[in-house]
């Protein structure tokens, strides 16, 4: 009886049948790991590169102009929205902001604090109260000077959830100069801002 035993322990010890099953029952977890890992990072990666694009189109449509009417800032929203597509453009938060560099606060390392001309705002970023201050990188704009700032905020939840099982929110900022005037003025004359989506 115990040399059968042995005999079959040996046979079992020198067989190979089964053993790719046992190798891909190890490797399996950590290929499926990493498979569903990168899929959810390039959702992710696509849709910050897509928030980046759009704050850069908000900020550069604006700063084409030398005077922003409520008409013209819905459609700059409109447009700006439009960069985000496919993606559901509703949960897009935005915000454009003029700020000027009255030269009462001097560079440093840690930037300068602009006051804010106009700023208007569209979702979960309300716009900046006028006169407020709002620290910018030092020696962006001359003392005297303007500068528009784009902001935009945009939900991740991921359709995966193995890694970003909570919500992220991507978020950029762009800084550009006024193109045409030394300051872009605000015109709240007539008309009202929307937030330049219709479902």
């Amino acid at each position: 009886m115990t040399r059968l035993f042995h005999s079959r322990r040996r046979a079992f010890a020198k067989s190979e049948s089964g053993i790719s099953a046992v190798e891909f029952a190890l490797i399996a977890p950590l290929m499926a790991t990493l498979y569903f890992g990168c899929i959810e990072l390039s959702l992710m990666m696509t849709l910050d590169r897509k928030v980046t694009g759009a704050t850069a189109a908000l900020g550069d449509l604006t700063a084409r102009a030398s005077n922003v009417t409520n008409d013209e800032l819905s459609d700059i929203f409109e447009a700006t929205r439009m960069v985000m597509q496919p993606s559901d453009m509703s949960q897009a938060d935005m915000r454009v902001t003029s700020l000027i560099d009255d030269g009462t606060d001097t560079d440093s390392s840690d930037g300068i604090n602009a006051k804010v001309v106009w700023s208007d705002g569209c979702g979960n970023l309300t716009a900046y109260a006028v006169d407020a201050t709002v620290t910018i990188p030092a020696n962006l704009v001359p003392s005297g000077g303007t500068i528009i700032m784009a902001e935009m905020s945009y939900p991740y939840n991921s359709p995966i959830g193995f890694f970003f099982k909570n919500q992220k929110d991507l978020t950029d900022k762009f800084f550009l100069r006024p193109r045409r005037v030394d300051s872009i003025t605000r015109d709240t004359a007539t008309g009202s801002v929307t937030c330049g989506f219709t479902p």
